[in-house]
């Protein structure tokens, strides 16, 4: 299946490409839990070397509101997204820390509409994320039409509220 997923993506072939491969797995009896993992997993494969061209001042990280601790997080909504405290309550704090030592402009968003609100007024040259699949491949999709190599890192527990991520995959990311 990773090779068809890339074959489809080289091509060209995005958009529909993954609720495709879901509907033809379902017809034939197979199950479409793999997609997202392999969709995601391409998509960042092939974004790689236009990204390791991209200065990493140019680049934008978007980050899931999601990873926030929703019951002592001190962030406050603006209209960039939640202003993180650095209050140390999750992970968000650590990512951000590295990611802008590394030149990144960092934003924590409630969703797809802010993210690309912001891409339309910062013009990266460059995306990367973190989120749940549903989000992230959403949000590949967009910046895809935009023209923006872009990459991902899912969640590593998801579930919209208090969920978490592997960092060292974050921070993998960050460096391509």
């Amino acid at each position: 299946m990773d090779n068809l997923v890339r074959r489809l993506l080289e091509l060209g072939v995005d958009v529909g490409t993954k609720s495709a491969l879901k509907s033809a797995l379902a017809l034939i009896g197979k199950s479409d839990a793999p997609v997202d993992e392999i969709y995601v997993k391409i998509k960042n494969e092939l974004n790689a070397p236009r990204i390791k061209e991209i200065p990493t001042n140019k680049r934008i990280l978007f980050l899931s509101h999601c990873l926030r601790n929703s019951k002592k997080c001190k962030a406050e909504m603006n209209g960039w997204g939640y202003e993180c405290r650095h209050c140390g309550a999750c992970q968000i704090s650590e990512i951000i820390k590295y990611a802008e030592k590394l030149g990144y402009s960092v934003f924590v968003v409630p969703g797809g509409s802010m993210v690309f609100k912001i891409i339309t007024k910062k013009k990266p040259k460059a995306v990367m994320g973190v989120a749940c699949y549903v989000e992230l491949e959403q949000a590949m999709e967009t910046a895809g039409r935009l023209g923006l190599p872009n990459m991902g890192t899912p969640l590593s527990k998801d579930g919209c509220k208090d969920t978490n991520v592997d960092v060292k995959k974050v921070f993998s990311m960050l460096r391509t």
